[in-house]
């Protein structure tokens, strides 16, 4: 009885060995750091394949207007544009946010807050801003597809602000980060909120 426990065991030590070695075998791996490079594989050369991160969207028109409560910006080949469902003055007018879901996906949409030099607290016009916080989300996604960080520069600019109405005008653009470390580039944003 001894001797078949101990057979047992053994064929059971072997057979998990062989599971492990059949299940950690050797593969060529191959590594690509960014640029223009080519991957030989069997003798041939295989370019790298650009892709563009978002379909095309039928209802975002590029346009030199924007209509208020709107928003646009270009990445790659791909325009996106949205609404505003939300925006406002944060604190003593030295910064202001809006947020809102994108035309073609309720699920993504755009939040921007933009960190003032000064109160807005009368007209202003054409002003300069490198303190912007931009984020792309996808509520089915665990982490934002776009992201501004301090590590880039990321800046917009008011092109005009009326105290009367609460009509911000503005541009932006600058580098972002994917959810896996790689950065992509917003150009050409636009905005046309009334603030709170």
């Amino acid at each position: 009885m001894k001797d078949r426990k101990q057979y047992c065991f053994f064929a059971l030590f072997l057979g998990l060995q062989i599971l492990l070695l059949q299940a950690t075998g050797c593969k060529k791996e191959y590594s690509y750091e960014g640029g223009n490079l080519t991957i030989q594989k069997d003798s041939v050369l295989i370019p790298p394949v650009p892709v563009n991160p978002f379909p095309g969207c039928s209802s975002c028109k590029v346009t030199d207007d924007l209509l208020l409560g709107k928003w646009n910006f270009k990445t790659g080949n791909s325009f996106i544009c949205g609404t505003v469902d939300g925006s406002g003055f944060i604190g003593d007018k030295r910064a202001f946010t809006f947020f809102g879901p994108s035309v073609c996906s309720i699920d993504t949409g755009l939040v921007m807050t933009i960190y003032l030099p000064f109160s807005f607290d009368e007209d202003k016009f054409n002003v300069a801003i490198d303190n912007v916080a931009f984020y792309y989300y996808d509520h089915n996604a665990p982490k934002d597809i776009f992201i501004s960080l301090s590590t880039a520069q990321f800046s917009a600019i008011i092109q005009s602000f009326i105290y009367a109405t609460r009509i911000a005008t503005g541009t932006f653009r600058g580098t972002v980060y994917k959810p896996n470390g790689d950065t992509a580039f917003v150009s050409e944003g636009k905005f046309k909120v009334k603030l709170k």
